[in-house]
């Protein structure tokens, strides 16, 4: 059995201004990037911010939900 069999794999996605950028990984690898794309976007340098799982279904929620700022 795989690591992969066990452990599913994510893509974190964002645009800024030089275009799209992905980052595929584990939910740990994921979660090593969020807060930093997560700040960027609160800065405005970067937007369209998407989490996406293995059938591209958007799981961006259980990502950022707990990175969210009060208003």
């Amino acid at each position: 059995m795989s690591r992969r069999d066990w452990n599913p794999l994510y893509t974190l996605r964002w645009d800024d201004t030089a275009g799209e950028h992905t980052v595929t990984g584990t939910s740990r690898d994921i979660h090593l990037n969020a807060a930093a794309v997560h700040r960027h976007g609160e800065d405005g340098h970067v937007w369209n911010i998407a989490v996406l799982d293995e059938h591209g279904a958007d799981v961006t929620a259980r990502f950022f939900n707990h990175l969210a700022t009060t208003a």
